[in-house]
C-alpha cells in the first residue's frame, strides 16, 4: 500500500485563515481506520448517498484529504474547480489501490493546455423572418 506523501501543487494560491496555501500535502502514511470511519460518518451523516461508492464520492475523498493534509474540510471545499479535482481524485486513486503519485503526475500532465485552442464564438444569426421584426 502507498504510504508516501503526494504534494498537490495548486494552480491558484489560496488563503485560509490568513495562511497562504500553494501546495496541499496528502500524507497517505497517516490513513487509519478512524479517519476512514470519520469521513464515512460525516459524508453519510450529511445525507450524501454518493459516499456509498467511496472512490467516486468527491465529498468522501475530500474529507479524507482534509484528514491527511491537516487542513479543514472547508478549506478543501473552497478550492477552485481545477484544484479541488486534483485533490479529491488523487485520494480516489489511493482508495482504488492505485499509486496516487503516478495518478497525480498523469493528471497534471493531462492538464497541459499545449495545443488547446479556445473555440471562437460568435452571436447566432437571426432567421430571415426575425430580422424584419
Amino acid at each position: 500500500m502507498f504510504t508516501a506523501t503526494v504534494k498537490v501543487k495548486l494552480t491558484k494560491e489560496t488563503k485560509w485563515e490568513g495562511k497562504e496555501i500553494s501546495v496541499i500535502e496528502l500524507n497517505f502514511g497517516k490513513v487509519d481506520g478512524a479517519m476512514i470511519n470519520r469521513a464515512e460518518r460525516e459524508t453519510f451523516g450529511g445525507g450524501n448517498i454518493s459516499g456509498i461508492n467511496r472512490p467516486t464520492s468527491s465529498e468522501y475523498c475530500s474529507r479524507l484529504a482534509a484528514e491527511i493534509s491537516g487542513l479543514p474540510f472547508r478549506a478543501i471545499e473552497k478550492l477552485p474547480f481545477e484544484d479541488y479535482e486534483r485533490v479529491w481524485q488523487t485520494v480516489s486513486a489511493y482508495i482504488l489501490h492505485k499509486n496516487p503519485q503516478k495518478f497525480y503526475d498523469n493528471f497534471i500532465e493531462d492538464d497541459d493546455d499545449e495545443g488547446f485552442t479556445e473555440p471562437e464564438t460568435t452571436p447566432a444569426k437571426k432567421k430571415p423572418e426575425e430580422q424584419t421584426k
